[in-house]
């Protein structure tokens, strides 16, 4: 159990669990540091998902669709589903880490 002491000026992040100014941490208890690499993270392994998806559009387009003349508008539509498949995956991966944490209540229990 990590202590949680509402009058303090300080807070103990969970993760990294150094004590830092209470300003400097989030409402799940995170400092700045711990939420930077989660984020990069999820940002690194996004840009994976991103390009199986986009392989995988580039694929269906050349191997069904077969384009002949505009090549550009369908380049145009991979390129776009890259992105934003990287961007939804990004946001979810996440919000996944945060949600899986550790809990922000550090193991307090109501008064009875």
């Amino acid at each position: 159990m990590i202590p949680k002491d509402l009058d303090s000026l300080e807070a103990t992040c969970l993760l990294c669990l150094q004590t830092k100014p209470r300003q400097d941490v989030d409402r799940l208890l995170w400092c700045e540091e711990c939420r930077e690499a989660v984020q990069n993270r999820a940002a690194h392994r996004s840009w994976y998902a991103g390009l199986v998806v986009a392989v995988v559009l580039a694929l269906w387009i050349w191997l069904y669709i077969q384009p002949t003349v505009l090549i550009g508008p369908w380049v145009g539509t991979v390129l776009g589903a890259f992105y934003v498949s990287a961007r939804v995956t990004r946001e979810v991966l996440y919000t996944v880490a945060r949600m899986r944490g550790p809990p922000a209540d550090g193991g307090a229990v109501p008064p009875e």
